[in-house]
């Protein structure tokens, strides 16, 4: 079967759960990784540290995220 690359809305590509955050890699590579997750509210991540570029995309809703200890309140397409 031949791998062919395909179209994807993002929004689709993970699904919230009540009290959890969901992640779903959907590119991992030696040099980094694509990672999506879905916060329910009042979620978090624990601080944490990587050695890649990081990329914040709010496909949905709105999220305070914190960089370099300063907050930054973010909505759905930034």
């Amino acid at each position: 079967m031949e791998n062919r690359p395909e179209a994807s809305r993002v929004v689709d590509l993970v699904a919230y759960q009540d009290g959890a955050v969901v992640s779903r890699i959907v590119i991992k590579k030696d040099t980094g990784n694509v990672t999506l997750f879905a916060f329910d509210a009042a979620q978090q991540l624990s601080d944490h540290t990587t050695p890649y570029d990081a990329l914040v995309q709010v496909v949905d809703g709105e999220a305070e995220i914190t960089i370099a200890g300063k907050p930054h309140r973010l909505r759905a397409g930034d």
